[in-house]
């Protein structure tokens, strides 16, 4: 009895706070709540005004603290509503938006923050072997990352943020459910024409007034276009196509005729300019069509076929500087300098400076002193390594995310980097034939989705630095986290509780996939 008395003050607090983390705070006190967050906001405005990084991300502690006591779990909405706006913003409009905010706080941190408040709110969660891969690999990098801070400050969080937006993976992964990726089908399925149009028009629009990665610094335009992000976006949107969750009811053949003539422009166009991106989406998408069906993939070739007959006769061409042209020729030439000797200078060129770096990289590291460590987080490898080419030393990665972490993190970084990699794919490729072999046509469709998705964006990552910007980097570790969620969608439906039909298995009204 004694004992009893004892836990009993202990008791009440535990279940209000359960009650808070379930509801938030009571109607009658959201409302001064909600002051005493604005007021806290405000504080964080005067701490931007005055320039102190310290003063600024305390204000935005405290922000996120009543933010906590407001919400409750609305907080966990709120996290996928604000990552699918940033993905959609960062997939139109590139590095441009990743630079919307003051340092060190941009849209992505704010949004990564907010997954953190919605994680706190989702405890307690079982974590799989897969999940604590990914923790170990963060805490790898964040072994990498702490002792330079001192040294490098905000750059060395700056690096770091290629492991640590891998909490965007933990946190989707486990506060998705069916219903959540059955809403991303349908809003992707709504914005992919649009997209489709917009790449070819904001590639000539961005590389016509100007606005590239090759601008001062300081100076980012809202719109950047970068051909490689774009064919890894590509490669989503044509696997979404050839898996059939474009596809409805009402769907016709015409329609999605007319999505492989803007998707093959888009193509070209991309592929023109960035080389990495056309092997990424090309890549991707003939794996998507090698498991998807038969009668997409044919009807993407018989249009393909008759755009490179017209483009053979027409040859259409928009010169965009640098020496570089939006053409069938220009995309002709990159595919080619992939694989023997470019007759042009600049992709020759290119292509040896990058291997010459890369050789340096595997030399100090795997047959050098770096082996266990590598060079940290926060150094500028261009320097350090002796390929500096810009005179302003913007220019701090070797363009190839898989061996910068080798660089950073030493073999066990990128021992760690492969691991969760292979991870990813087994789960997802068993996920597949698992739903495919139950009859669950709409889960087998959005696990190829997400495996090409997936696949395009690593396979870009070896031509560039596309996991160390939150233009990509969040777009993968968000494509990983959903791709677990899809898996354990697919494992709870496949084990239905008794008379009750599963939420997963029921899938999208309406969708139909390609098996």
């Amino acid at each position: 009895m004694q004992r009893q008395h004892a836990l009993t003050p202990v008791s009440p607090l535990v279940r209000r706070w359960r009650d808070l983390r379930r509801d938030g705070l009571p109607e009658g006190r959201r409302g001064l709540a909600e002051l005493t967050l604005v007021a806290v906001l405000a504080v964080g405005l005067g701490a931007l005004t005055s320039a102190s990084p310290l003063g600024l991300v305390a204000a935005v502690g405290l922000a996120g603290l009543a933010a906590i006591l407001v919400m409750g779990r609305r907080s966990i909405s709120l996290f996928h509503a604000a990552t699918a706006g940033l993905l959609i913003g960062y997939a139109f409009l590139g590095r441009g938006l990743a630079h919307v905010g003051v340092p060190p706080l941009y849209l992505g941190e704010i949004v990564l923050a907010l997954g953190l408040i919605a994680f706190l709110f989702r405890l307690p969660v079982r974590l799989q072997p897969t999940h604590v891969l990914l923790v170990l690999f963060m805490f790898w990098g964040l072994l990498g990352t702490v002792p330079y801070l001192a040294t490098y400050g905000l750059d060395a969080l700056r690096d770091g943020v290629a492991w640590g937006y891998a909490v965007f993976a933990l946190v989707l992964s486990v506060t998705v459910a069916a219903r959540h990726v059955e809403r991303v089908v349908a809003w992707y399925r709504r914005v992919l024409p649009i997209f489709i149009v917009w790449v070819p028009f904001a590639a000539v629009v961005s590389s016509i007034m100007g606005f590239s990665d090759s601008d001062a610094p300081g100076s980012v335009p809202l719109l950047v276009f970068k051909g490689g992000d774009m064919g890894v976006h590509l490669a989503g949107v044509g696997s979404f196509i050839l898996v059939g969750l474009y596809a409805t009811r009402r769907s016709n053949p015409l329609s999605e005729a007319a999505l492989w003539v803007g998707w093959l422009v888009a193509l070209v166009t991309a592929g023109a300019i960035n080389r990495g991106g056309m092997v990424a989406a090309l890549i991707a998408t003939s794996v998507a069509a090698f498991m998807g069906s038969a009668g997409r993939w044919l009807s993407l070739f018989l249009v393909a076929l008759i755009l490179a007959a017209a483009a053979g006769l027409f040859n259409p061409t928009i010169n965009i500087g640098r020496n570089r042209a939006i053409s069938p020729g220009q995309f002709n030439e990159n595919a080619i300098s992939l694989f023997t000797t470019s007759g042009e200078t600049g992709l020759q060129g290119t292509k040896e400076f990058r291997l010459a770096w890369w050789q340096a990289i595997v030399s100090y590291t795997i047959d050098g002193p770096y082996f266990w460590t590598g060079k940290g987080y926060g150094i500028n490898l261009a320097d350090a390594d002796g390929f500096q080419v810009t005179a302003d030393h913007s220019l701090r990665s070797p363009h190839n995310s898989h061996l910068e972490m080798l660089a950073r993190g030493g073999v066990p970084g990128l021992a760690l980097w492969v691991v969760v990699e292979i991870a990813f794919a087994w789960l997802v490729l068993r996920g597949f034939l698992a739903a495919r072999a139950a009859g669950m046509t709409f889960w087998a469709a959005v696990l190829v989705w997400l495996f090409a998705y997936w696949l395009a964006a690593s396979v870009n990552m070896s031509f560039d630095p596309y996991l160390q910007g939150p233009q990509g980097g969040i777009w993968f570790w968000s494509i990983y986290g959903l791709g677990l969620a899809a898996v354990r969608c697919v494992s709870e439906a496949s084990r239905p509780a008794e008379g009750d039909v599963s939420e997963a298995r029921r899938g999208v009204s309406g969708s139909q996939g390609g098996y």
